[in-house]
C-alpha cells in the first residue's frame, strides 16, 4: 500500500491510495468464507459450497464491501492522524482493477491563522431611546390594525387600504411576467409612501402607473385597483387595551407605557443583532486565510438545500446554480471563514462551555415569554436531538459575545446618527 499527498492549495490536499492484491486479497478471500458459511445454495450443504461458486454469485459485491471498508480504516488510522482534515472528504477517483486500486481523495485542512487581538475591534453601536412620537404611532397604527374595515366606491385617501393587481413594466413601459396579485397596501404605513402618491384618488377599476426607486434605475409598474377600503375604529374601551397588550393593561396610559416598552425591547434587540453583526464583519475583514473547498462546497450545497425546502422541496423553476453561486460567493466565504474563527474563540473563551445552569436558565426565560412551563419547553427538546443540540451551540454564541462585547472597543451612535452612516449600505 502507499499513499501520497498533494498540496492543492494551503488548505486542500489530494490524498492518493494505492493498494494491491496482497493488501486486498486476503480480506476479500476472508470475507468470502465469512459469507458461505450463512449462504444457502442448491445442492451444496450450508458452509460447503465451492468458493468459486460463491465468488461468481457475491464476488463483486464483497470486493466492493471490502474497498470500502479497507479506504475508511486508512482514513481513519492514517489520514486523520497525520492530516487531521476538516468537514467531509470528497472522492475523486476511485479505480480497482486486476487487483490493483487506487483512489483519490480531496480534503480540506484548518488554516493556520493568529488570532487577532479582539480588543483592537472597533464597531458602532446602535443606542435609541423610545419618543413620545414614536409611541403615539405605534398607538395609532394598533388602533387601526383592530378596526373594521369595509369596501368603498369612494376614491382611496391617505387612510385608506387599498388592493391592486401589479405588473412590472420594461423600459419601454410593455407589460411583463414579473406580476403580483392582490397586493394589499395601507396607504398610512411609511413603507407604502411610494404606492400612495400614486394611489390617493384612485377608484375600484382604475389604473396608474408606479415608480419604485430601487438602486440605481427606479422601476415602473402598472397597478390595477381591485378594492378600496376605510376603517372604523374599535371602541377604546377595557376590552381593547387588554386584548391589544396580550392582558397588561386595561386603560390608554397602561397601554402607551405597554407599547414603550415592547418598542424598546424592539429597539435593544436590534441593536444588539447590529452590534453582533458588525463584531462578526470586523473579526472576519481582520483575519486572512483560504477556506477548503469541502467546507465551501458544504455552505453552498446547504443554502440551496434551503431555498429548496422554501419552494415546497423542489427548486424554482429559473433557479441556476452558476448563478446563485456567483451571488453568494462572497458571503459563503466570509461564513466558512468565520466557522474557524469562532471555533478559535471558543477556545480562547473556556468559560463559555455549556453549564446545566445555562439550559435551565434558557427554558425559564423563553417558557415565561410563552406563557408555557419551563418543563415542556425542556420535553420538546429533549425530544428533538438535532434541536437541542443547535439551543447549545445558540446558549453558548451568546456567552461568546457577552465576552466580546465587553472587550472591543464600541462607538454609540444615536439612531439618526447610525441612519446616516449606514444607510446607503447593504
Amino acid at each position: 500500500m502507499n499513499i501520497s499527498v498533494e498540496n492543492i492549495t494551503a488548505v486542500d490536499k489530494k490524498i492518493t491510495i494505492e493498494a494491491d492484491s496482497s493488501d486486498l486479497g486476503p480480506r476479500i478471500d476472508k470475507a468470502l468464507k465469512k459469507y458461505r458459511k450463512t449462504m444457502n445454495i442448491p445442492g451444496f450443504r450450508p458452509g460447503s459450497a465451492p468458493i468459486g461458486l460463491i465468488k461468481k454469485r457475491i464476488g463483486k459485491d464483497v470486493e466492493n464491501e471490502q474497498i470500502d471498508e479497507f479506504v475508511q480504516e486508512i482514513f481513519q488510522k492514517e489520514i486523520i492522524p497525520n492530516h487531521k482534515p476538516v468537514g467531509e472528504p470528497r472522492m475523486e477517483k476511485l479505480n480497482y482493477t486486476d487487483g490493483k486500486l487506487e483512489v483519490e481523495l480531496m480534503i480540506g485542512t484548518a488554516p493556520e491563522f493568529e488570532l487577532t487581538d479582539v480588543n483592537a475591534i472597533k464597531v458602532d453601536k446602535l443606542v435609541h431611546d423610545v419618543t413620545d412620537e414614536e409611541v403615539a404611532k405605534e398607538y395609532e397604527f394598533s388602533i387601526r390594525r383592530a378596526s373594521e374595515w369595509s369596501e368603498t366606491e369612494d376614491a382611496a385617501t391617505e387612510e385608506s387600504k387599498v388592493t391592486v393587481d401589479v405588473v412590472r413594466l420594461d423600459k419601454d413601459g410593455k407589460e411583463t411576467d414579473d406580476k403580483d396579485e392582490d397586493l394589499s397596501l395601507d396607504l398610512k404605513s411609511e413603507q407604502n409612501k411610494e404606492y400612495a402618491s400614486a394611489l390617493v384618488g384612485k377608484k375600484k377599476g382604475d389604473e396608474t402607473t408606479i415608480e419604485i426607486k430601487d438602486g440605481e434605475e427606479p422601476e415602473s409598474y402598472k397597478a390595477t385597483v381591485k378594492k378600496v377600503e376605510n376603517h372604523t375604529a374599535p371602541e377604546l374601551d377595557e376590552e381593547f387595551f387588554k386584548q391589544q397588550s396580550r392582558g397588561q393593561s386595561t386603560n390608554e396610559e397602561e397601554f402607551k407605557s405597554y407599547l414603550k416598552s415592547q418598542i424598546q425591547n424592539y429597539f435593544d434587540q436590534t441593536a444588539d443583532d447590529l452590534l453582533r453583526d458588525k463584531i462578526v464583519t470586523s473579526l472576519i475583514d481582520s483575519h486572512d486565510f483560504e477556506v477548503p473547498q469541502n467546507i465551501y462546497q458544504d455552505i453552498l450545497n446547504g443554502r440551496i438545500n434551503n431555498l429548496r425546502k422554501e419552494n415546497e422541496d423542489t427548486l424554482p423553476d429559473d433557479f441556476n446554480k452558476e448563478e446563485f453561486e456567483s451571488e453568494n460567493k462572497d458571503s459563503i466565504m466570509k461564513e466558512g471563514k468565520w466557522t474557524f474563527i469562532v471555533s478559535d474563540l471558543f477556545e480562547k473563551y473556556p468559560d463559555t462551555e455549556i453549564q446545566a445552569e445555562d439550559v435551565d436558565k434558557f427554558f425559564e426565560v423563553e417558557a415565561a415569554k410563552m406563557g408555557l412551563p419551563a418543563e415542556m419547553l425542556r420535553n420538546f427538546y429533549a425530544s428533538q436531538s438535532e434541536q437541542l443540540e443547535q439551543l447549545r451551540m445558540r446558549i453558548r454564541t451568546d456567552k461568546l459575545f457577552g465576552k466580546l462585547i465587553d472587550e472591543v472597543s464600541v462607538n454609540e451612535l444615536s439612531r439618526d446618527e447610525y441612519e446616516k452612516k449606514y444607510s446607503n449600505k447593504k
